[in-house]
């Protein structure tokens, strides 16, 4: 049976409810005539997410031959996600770092475009475009007490905003891999429904924002949490995800 917008947010709200004393979050739904929305306005530590306003910045600001055939050599490595650490080729283009940093959330090559382009800049243009996101500092530098920053609404324009660009589109597409399968929001092997997502993890904090495009009807989910690991475990924060995102696919294909 197909459950309305309002029933289906409702639904939502009473498996968020429960957690609203216990961590921060912040949650988003929209589609292409609704949002439903809880804390859209606190700002929350970023983890990997901001990367897609690094992207939008490069896809808006660079054609795509520019970015195909500018070349950039990686000076430093970092730890975390990625496989740059791992590669005997040090020289990428830039299209090569988006994809990398998008698809994989390769922290080196995130890093590699903050470098290139110059954190100052960069994060001048993040927040004219988005207002309540700050890049602070380069990914895996603990030594900044500055943390980056973003909000559920920016994320969603951002998502919203890289879906016209191609190169975007295509690191982003259906790019969870198969041991996250309702871990975090559902997938579906459907073909009449595409998807597009970046995740965000770090300790204490578990991010996902989606954009489900099935024919006409686009569908935003972003759901930004924050919790103490000592108090909360992952494993309840991993079944919110996923109790979510079934709630949402399933409203999709009812």
């Amino acid at each position: 049976m197909v459950v309305t917008f309002s029933e289906m947010s409702q639904k939502i709200k009473a498996v968020l409810d429960p957690f609203d004393a216990r961590i921060d979050f912040a949650f988003y739904l929209s589609t292409n005539d609704n949002q439903f929305i809880l804390h859209g306005d606190q700002t929350m530590p970023s983890a990997s997410v901001i990367k897609l306003m690094i992207a939008d910045y490069y896809c808006s600001n660079f054609s795509i031959d520019e970015l195909k055939n500018t070349q950039y050599e990686i000076r430093e490595t970092v730890f975390g996600a990625g496989i740059t650490p791992i590669l005997d080729e040090k020289r990428f283009s830039l299209a090569d770092l988006i994809m990398m940093m998008l698809a994989l959330s390769d922290n080196t090559a995130s890093n590699q475009l903050i470098d290139f382009i110059g954190i100052e800049k960069l994060s001048q243009w993040i927040s004219r475009h988005y207002p309540s996101t700050r890049l602070s500092r380069k990914f895996m530098d603990f030594t900044n007490p500055k943390d980056n920053q973003t909000t559920v609404y920016d994320l969603a324009a951002a998502l919203t905003n890289l879906m016209a660009f191609p190169l975007a589109k295509k690191a982003l597409f259906n790019q969870q891999s198969l041991d996250k399968f309702e871990i975090s929001f559902a997938e579906s092997g459907e073909e009449k429904v595409d998807f597009f997502n970046k995740t965000g993890e770090g300790i204490g904090i578990d991010h996902d924002a989606i954009l489900f495009d099935e024919k006409n009807q686009k569908t935003i989910a972003v759901l930004l949490t924050k919790y103490d690991p000592k108090i909360v475990s992952r494993i309840e924060i991993v079944d919110l995800f996923s109790k979510i995102g079934a709630l949402i696919w399933d409203n999709f294909h009812d």
